[in-house]
This record gives structure tokens, C-alpha cells and sequence, in this order.
């Protein structure tokens, strides 16, 4: 390629200046800048910089050498589509052995982009800008999706095109900076304990013991499902532990983690004598009948909207019961298996008494200081005091501490003033101030 205006730019050894061309015999000198340089592999590359500016060429021409040395190949502008890209990361999310669910879910949102891309007419994924998103996302609440679902299918898209840069396949990552409000949970339904003991009283068989399960040790229906006898720790004849480590897919928990929780009463009281059998608890648990069985029950109960609750409503239970009996919040989340719960926090923040003891203590402080009272200790911060002086101090401290208490607000600041006469100098500190004039003897002057 022809370059008139050629520079080598200082420090790099990359060529810019203007593209020369030919047509029908004739000249054409291009506009903008473009570069000539040698990549890694000692290949001759030209590259249009897309500027007419030959300050910012210079400047893209730094950028060009910076990348040859530290070893960056360009990538060319991909003509891959968004379908091609959708079908491309969803076989590599299937080849990561994820979870059935994991993947119609994934299915379903890239679905759903693949729509949106059709009627926007957006066929060239490297054409697709954070304008487009925040198009998309317009088009997900048009189609009345849930907030969560909307959330969900536009964190997606932004993982499937840094996935596509991350592979090379596009040049940038443009949607980085995108940002969306986080949906808000809605309010789930959550079982009182005398419900979940009404509930386990009115069942029959096995439903009994799942009840307790998920009401009063926070399983999911897939742990009680594939609960084993050899899960289950015995010491002195008693069972005292679960030990949860299947429940999900592929033979783990949902989370891949196994977890400990400790067996309550109740859930010992339907657990029966141990046994040292080997295989499943449960034969005929299945999350389907088990959840039809549930409504119907609450509807037998007379509960308020019963088709409105589900078997995670019991999990919701558990969490509720561990912050109203101030259950560690650390611990709570090692016995449901998580390592951070918005639902948990939920319930916490309902139930935290350290935040009701804190907010009782500013009305007493208040009626305290209202009733013209003596001011306790715990509120001499409210009325000006201070608990230095009730604190038992070294002798030398202590004097310190009375020695600033009764100075003055100005002392330490600048000096004092004495007011002394001519007539008692024997009593002043300073030498008089005899320069100043047409001051009469006998009249009180100031000194410092």
C-alpha cells in the first residue's frame, strides 16, 4: 500500500500517513491516516487508524507498537452474527456438564435475544451497541416479562458478547459499561410454625416426614428426595445430624457444596429409630404429587390464599425460625447451603432485636432527658458530659483531667489579661508601657 505524508512515528516502528489509490488512471489521495508496520510474526500489516487528525494518528500509532510488543494479535472485524454467537456459547455452557434447568433457562433467554435481533433487523453481532441493550431490555418489558426474567435474560446478554471478545471472535467488548437496575424480589410466602405443624399433623405417610425436613432442617424437596439412611449421623442411638450432599443434579446440591445441619426434635420425632440401611429414606417423594398434596392440605387447614404457597414456602419457614431465635447469620447460611441469601437477609432484617434494642434505647434517652432526670452514663454524650472523669485514672492523668476541665474556652490560645494602675507596679508581670503616650497617671491600663 501506497502512504503519501509518510511519517515513522518517534518511538514505535509504525509508518503513518494518507492512503494513495488509483481509479481509471486517476490519483486519490484518502482523507483519513492509515499505518504501516510489521506485526509479531514479522508479516507486513496495514491498518486504516480512522482519523484525519495526525496528532491522534500518532497516538494510534503508539497504541499499534504497544500491542506488537506486548505480544496482542489484532482481531479482524468479525462477520459472525448474533444467532451464531447465541448458537456458539450455548453449546459451550451444555459442554460444561451444567444443570438441566441451567440450561432451558439459557435456552429460553438466548431465545429470546434471537427474536429481538430479528424484528430490531440486528444480524452483525460487532453492530450490536449498548444502545441496542437498553433497546432489548424496552422490547423484554413490552412483552410483559417479570423484572426477574428481564434481569436475567439481559445479564445473559452481556456474558454471551464478552464471551464472544473473550474468545477473539469480536474485537471489543462494547456493553461494559451497561448498567440496569437490579430487580426487586417479591414478597414469597412463608409458613407460620403452627402452620407447618398443622401441616405435618393433617399428613399422612412419608409426607409427614418431608414436611419436617424442609419446616425444620431448610431442605429443598430435591435433598428430601434423594435423602439416605447413611446421611443421617447417629450418636447413642439417637440421630443428631444430616448430612446433605445430593439433592441437585449430576449426584450433588444445587450449590456442589455439602453441608451439616443439626436434626431438630421434630425432625428426629419423624425420623423414627436409625437404622443402619443403605439407600434412599423416601420412596415415594416426588416434588410434582408432593406439591399438588400440599395445597390441597392448606385449603384443608383454612389457610388464608392456600394455592399462593409452595414446598420452598417451608425453607422460607426455616429461615424465619433461625433469625427469630437469633441464630447466628453465618451459621443459618452453612445450614441452608448458601454463601449469601437475599431471603435470609430479608428475614433478619425483620427479626434483627439488636436494631429494636437500639432504637427502644434513643426513646429512653429521649424520655430521660424530656422527664428532667439524672442523665445515666450511657447518655452523658446527649447532654454535653463526658465519662472521663468517672474513669479511673493514674493520679497524674486525673490532675490533667481537672486542670482542662477548669480552664477557660480561650485559655491555651493567647495570653491572659491583667488590668493593673501606675500606682502598684510592684504587682505587674510585664514592663510597663511607657512608650505609649497620653495615658494619665493613676487611669487603669491594660497589659499583656
Amino acid at each position: 500500500m501506497k502512504l503519501e505524508d509518510r511519517e515513522r512515528v518517534d518511538g514505535t516502528r509504525v509508518t503513518i500517513g494518507r492512503r494513495v489509490s488509483y481509479r481509471k488512471g486517476e490519483k486519490r489521495v484518502s482523507k483519513r491516516y492509515a499505518a504501516e508496520y510489521r506485526d509479531i510474526d514479522g508479516a507486513q500489516q496495514f491498518r486504516s487508524l480512522g482519523t484525519t487528525s495526525r496528532a491522534l494518528a500518532r497516538r494510534k500509532a503508539i497504541e499499534i507498537q504497544q500491542e506488537i510488543e506486548q505480544g496482542i494479535r489484532p482481531v479482524k472485524d468479525s462477520t459472525a452474527t448474533v444467532e451464531e454467537l447465541a448458537d456458539a456459547y450455548f453449546s459451550a455452557v451444555k459442554a460444561k456438564g451444567v444443570a438441566p434447568k441451567t440450561v432451558w433457562k439459557y435456552r429460553a433467554d438466548l431465545n429470546k435475544l434471537r427474536e429481538f435481533c430479528r424484528e430490531a433487523k440486528l444480524c452483525i453481532a460487532r453492530r450490536f451497541s449498548e444502545t441496542d441493550l437498553y433497546r432489548y431490555r424496552e422490547w423484554l418489558v413490552g412483552r410483559k416479562y417479570a423484572d426477574k426474567t428481564v434481569q436475567g435474560a439481559m445479564v445473559l446478554a452481556k456474558q454471551l458478547f464478552k464471551w464472544a471478545w473473550r474468545q477473539g471472535t469480536l474485537r471489543d467488548y462494547r456493553l461494559a459499561a451497561a448498567t440496569f437496575p437490579k430487580a426487586k424480589a417479591k414478597p414469597q410466602p412463608c409458613f407460620t410454625s403452627e402452620q407447618v405443624d398443622q401441616l405435618i399433623k393433617a399428613a399422612v405417610g412419608e409426607e409427614k416426614a418431608a414436611f419436617a425436613l424442609m419446616g425444620y432442617a431448610g431442605l429443598r424437596i430435591g435433598e428430601v428426595e434423594q435423602l439416605q439412611w447413611q446421611d443421617v449421623k447417629v450418636r447413642d442411638g439417637n440421630p443428631t445430624m444430616l448430612h446433605i450432599r445430593r439433592g441437585g443434579s449430576n449426584g450433588s446440591t444445587k450449590d456442589k457444596d455439602e453441608r451439616f445441619v443439626p436434626i431438630h426434635p421434630k425432625v428426629a420425632e419423624q425420623l423414627g429409630s436409625a437404622r443402619s440401611d443403605r439407600g434412599p429414606i423416601y420412596c415415594e417423594i416426588t416434588q410434582r404429587a408432593l406439591l399438588m398434596r400440599l395445597k390441597d392440605l392448606c385449603e384443608q387447614c383454612g389457610f388464608k390464599n392456600p394455592r399462593q404457597y409452595k414446598l420452598h414456602s417451608f425453607r422460607h419457614h426455616f429461615a424465619s425460625l433461625c433469625a427469630n431465635n437469633r441464630v447466628a447469620h453465618r451459621k443459618a447460611l452453612a445450614w441452608l447451603g448458601h454463601s449469601s441469601s437475599d431471603m435470609l437477609d430479608l428475614y433478619y432484617h425483620l427479626h434483627d432485636e439488636d436494631s429494636l434494642q437500639a432504637m427502644q434505647a434513643l426513646a429512653d434517652e429521649g424520655a430521660d432527658q424530656s422527664g428532667g432526670e439524672e442523665p445515666s452514663e450511657g447518655n452523658l454524650r446527649a447532654t454535653g458530659q463526658s465519662t472521663i472523669e468517672k474513669t479511673p485514672q493514674a493520679p497524674e492523668i486525673q490532675e490533667l483531667v481537672e486542670a482542662l476541665c477548669g480552664a477557660t474556652e480561650r485559655a491555651g490560645f493567647e495570653p491572659a489579661v491583667r488590668f493593673d494602675t501606675y500606682t502598684g507596679l510592684a504587682n505587674r508581670r510585664f514592663k510597663p508601657l511607657s512608650h505609649l503616650s497620653g495615658c494619665p497617671a493613676g487611669r487603669t491600663r491594660a497589659t499583656v
